[in-house]
């Protein structure tokens, strides 16, 4: 039986187009729209056809239940990924159901509780945690799922992922950096209790190696939760001899990174690219990043294409659980494995660096 990856991969194009040339965006080029309803003809796929075949014995219904302990970085990115969910949700006619538990206890329960009364028929996980043991309870309790991160020891393991390659992102930010001249680059973050924050610590060490640089670990400020202790860790960096001063900050968020503007500014030091002032980055790419002034270097996820993803893959497994996941190659995705995908995300350059 067909699928949308087969589509995407005859008519040479992304799953996204796919879903959006099937469904009448006005954004997908007319002969693009063209191609895409001609194949998807010939192989006898439909847009809804995946939803329509789980109706009856099946919900309809999809559950996004993040962790709210582990968004107190990440909340603004989370509440992007919620709208961005809820149109590909939309685009396969299936319900999106959110829920927030706020310990682990409580995200366990829940799990369990919806797979004992079948409220819903698959589970998008998130707030991925280094060894996450929600992973097992998940594959315990028969429910399909795909992970929005991958654990520290994703290669040793047989689980769905959808994830965004946040270590290459931040070497490109870093690469970007080193050709402006920067050779003392900081590096503020929330809490290393999530995968995500590893992987984008780790994509900044390695960004540092490949160009000679040497971490300075008075340099590298993790566990900062608010505007307060941002302000406090940028008063102790620029308390440090003048010649021991950062010239750029890369922060592990956009949220993060505006904490670093105000202190910055609350310093009395000026923000930008030019000779004496301090760049700054970030991740996500949140709307408020082009605004800002000056306006936010940073890391653009592909939320779109993201949230497709994981939708297509977990419709597919809940469909074929037994069946492969056909592997497409398709621009900025990699296959790590049969159920295992790798988005790469993009550097958007502006004013701050």
């Amino acid at each position: 039986m067909a699928t949308i990856f087969h589509v995407a991969e005859k008519a040479g194009v992304s799953i996204t187009t796919v879903s959006r040339a099937l469904n009448g965006y006005s954004d997908v080029n007319e002969d693009t729209r063209r191609r895409v309803v001609e194949i998807a003809g010939e192989l006898n796929y439909y847009p809804s056809a995946a939803a329509r075949s789980l109706r009856g014995k099946r919900t309809n219904t999809i559950v996004f239940a993040p962790q709210v302990h582990a968004h107190i970085e990440s909340e603004p990115f989370f509440k992007e990924f919620i709208g961005a969910l809820a149109l590909a949700c939309f685009i396969h006619d299936l319900s999106l159901l959110v829920t927030v538990a706020d310990s682990p206890k409580d995200t366990r329960e829940l799990y369990r509780g919806l797979a004992g009364s079948r409220r819903a028929d698959g589970i998008i996980l998130a707030d991925v945690e280094p060894d996450d043991e929600r992973i097992q309870l998940l594959q315990e309790i028969h429910i399909p799922f795909v992970a929005f991160g991958r654990t520290t020891r994703y290669g040793d393991l047989t689980y769905p992922f959808v994830d965004v390659d946040g270590a290459a992102g931040m070497q490109a930010l870093v690469a970007h950096l080193y050709r402006q001249g920067h050779r003392r680059i900081a590096y503020f973050s929330g809490p290393f209790s999530t995968s995500y924050a590893l992987h984008r610590y780790s994509g900044y060490q390695q960004g540092l190696r490949q160009h000679g640089l040497v971490e300075d670990a008075r340099c590298v400020v993790h566990e900062l939760q608010d505007r307060a202790e941002t302000q406090a860790a940028v008063a102790r960096l620029f308390a440090l001899p003048r010649d021991e001063h950062p010239t750029a900050i890369v922060a592990s968020s956009d949220r993060l990174a505006l904490d670093v503007h105000y202190a910055l500014q609350a310093a009395g030091l000026s923000i930008g690219r030019s000779p004496g002032q301090i760049a700054v980055t970030g991740f996500d790419d949140l709307p408020f990043a082009a605004y800002v002034h000056p306006g936010l270097t940073t890391v653009r996820q592909p939320l779109d294409a993201t949230c497709a993803t994981l939708l297509d893959l977990l419709v597919i497994l809940i469909k074929h659980k037994s069946e492969p996941i056909p592997q497409h190659a398709e621009p900025g995705l990699t296959w790590l494995g049969p159920q295992q995908i790798l988005l790469v995300p993009e550097l958007v350059i502006r004013d701050s660096a």
